[in-house]
């Protein structure tokens, strides 16, 4: 009998978790969505020629949101711009929320070098931190990518 009733409290406890407020959580996944370099009349409203946009995935079953990003570009393995700004994004449950950040430029992101890049391939390097506020706390978040990216418009047609 005494089996039974330790069986059946067990099995309470751990079917009445998240009423509990004892769920799993599982940090945020934040992914490279692209990269835009803005070197026409088109800029974006902060005025920054290059803007990174960020996809954060919250895989878990309650609401997210930011506190501070930081974010630093290289193209080709020079630093083009870096942010550090108080941020609030809500992602929703279970849901992917996108964050285009227009980043401060950096010394060596040159008009001569950022219109070099603003056309072909070209590798991208993006890192930063994401800070979120949590049901458990706050949390600080690290990401990373590397790959290639194709900007410009003659990179629209098919290559040879």
């Amino acid at each position: 009998m005494y089996r039974m009733i330790v069986a059946g409290a067990t099995w309470l406890l751990l079917e009445a978790c998240t009423p509990l407020g004892l769920w799993i959580y599982e940090d945020p996944v934040v992914t490279v969505s692209r990269v835009t370099l803005q070197l026409r009349e088109t800029r974006s409203t902060a005025g920054s020629p290059v803007v990174v946009a960020l996809a954060v995935h919250n895989r878990n079953d309650f609401p997210l949101s930011t506190t501070r990003m930081e974010v630093s570009l290289q193209l080709d393995g020079v630093p083009i711009g870096r942010l550090k700004q108080d941020s609030a994004v809500s992602v929703a449950t279970d849901a992917t929320a996108t964050v285009s950040l227009p980043l401060k430029l950096e010394k060596q992101a040159t008009a001569t070098r950022l219109k070099a890049l603003d056309s072909g391939s070209h590798r991208f390097a993006v890192s930063g931190r994401a800070t979120f506020e949590t049901p458990i706390g706050t949390r600080k978040v690290l990401f990373a990518e590397e790959g290639e990216m194709i900007f410009g418009q003659r990179a629209a047609g098919p290559s040879p």
